[in-house]
């Protein structure tokens, strides 16, 4: 007899707001594919042009109704998944010569005719955050997040997905280097980008500002791994989602480890609510300070709102391209006698 498996929701105590440009880029980034990610196979493109991937950008970002402004927030959204997918599994020291080459482009190197097409999305994306206004900090600023989403994220993963067998982090590892893994770091700098409004570096350095921006990318961890879990149950090595490790490190049932895997999350809502009731003095910028929290908060509400209301197919199974150094099937591995709903 199957156990059923209930996989929580998140909600907020905070609004999700809807994007009035929701859908704008979809016929736009089917072009993006075409022409610039020719590196995936023609399978793997199929399955990426079902998946919606440039709405994450308008659900996150849902105050924004300027096509030109949200557009390179949108190139973002498509390349840093992407990027994440296909090079996921890449051997560390080539991924960071990857690593290297990336941060140049974003900061002002034009790429290569040769060189692969991800690249040139991303000058393209630099370039129209010049031309809409955007200064050399918020440049800098976007450049080095990615730079440490790749460092400090994705090279940390490689040990736990080399493993044929699932080799779980604590969970207290697990957060330090997810929370750049999942992208939120840079993600968070399209609030700048898609308000028209670079905060200045004192103010975003601050403690309170940087803790905010941790919290984002931790919610969003945990949405991410809910949102996964379905998919990830039938994957033999897999470890690198909050449920498998809190069962692991506490002995807990699946759904005693959603459990508390939402309590977690519910804890780092609350505190998160609560900084943005009790900002430090920003002055001459408190309105803006305290705007760009509330856009951190309608980040979170929005990216659960693309999860469960898009009809994206990414976490289906075969929603995933196959890596660089992956076998085309790669992902669906065994049966699980545990389900989801």
């Amino acid at each position: 007899m199957k156990q059923e498996l209930i996989v929580p929701k998140c909600y907020y105590p905070w609004p999700t707001v809807q994007s009035p440009i929701a859908t704008s880029f979809d016929i736009e980034e089917i072009g993006w594919y075409d022409n610039d990610y020719t590196f995936i196979s023609q399978e793997g493109i199929k399955r990426c042009k079902k998946q919606k991937l440039s709405q994450v950008a308008t659900f996150m970002n849902p105050t924004c109704d300027n096509i030109d402004l949200m557009r390179p927030c949108a190139r973002l959204m498509l390349y840093i998944t992407l990027f994440d997918d296909y090079f996921g599994v890449t051997p560390a020291k080539e991924l960071k010569t990857i690593a290297d080459r990336v941060y140049e482009v974003m900061l002002g190197d034009d790429p290569r005719p040769d060189e692969i097409g991800i690249l040139r999305q991303m000058a393209e994306a630099r370039k129209e955050w010049i031309v809409n206004g955007m200064p050399q900090f918020y440049i800098e600023r976007v450049s080095l997040n990615f730079y440490e989403f790749m460092i400090y994220g994705m090279m940390e993963e490689i040990p736990f997905k080399q493993g044929k067998v699932r080799t779980y982090p604590l969970l207290a590892h697990y957060f330090t280097f997810r929370q750049y893994s999942i992208g939120m770091w840079p993600f968070g700098d399209l609030i700048d980008a898609a308000t028209n409004f670079a905060l200045p570096v004192h103010i975003y350095n601050h403690p309170v500002i940087q803790r905010c921006r941790e919290l984002l990318g931790l919610l969003i961890v945990i949405q991410n791994d809910f949102a996964s879990l379905k998919k990830e149950l039938e994957i033999e090595a897999e470890c690198l989602n909050i449920v498998f490790i809190l069962r692991n490190q506490y002995k807990l049932s699946y759904q005693e480890a959603c459990a508390e895997g939402m309590r977690i999350h519910d804890e780092y809502a609350k505190e998160l609510d609560d900084l943005h009731a009790s900002l430090p003095d920003f002055s001459p910028y408190q309105k803006e300070a305290y705007d760009h929290v509330y856009h951190i908060k309608l980040q979170i509400s929005g990216c659960a709102n693309w999860y469960y209301n898009s009809g994206t197919n990414r976490y289906e199974t075969q929603g995933f391209i196959v890596p660089k150094y992956g076998r085309e099937g790669d992902g669906i591995v065994i049966e699980h006698s545990i389900f989801t709903e």
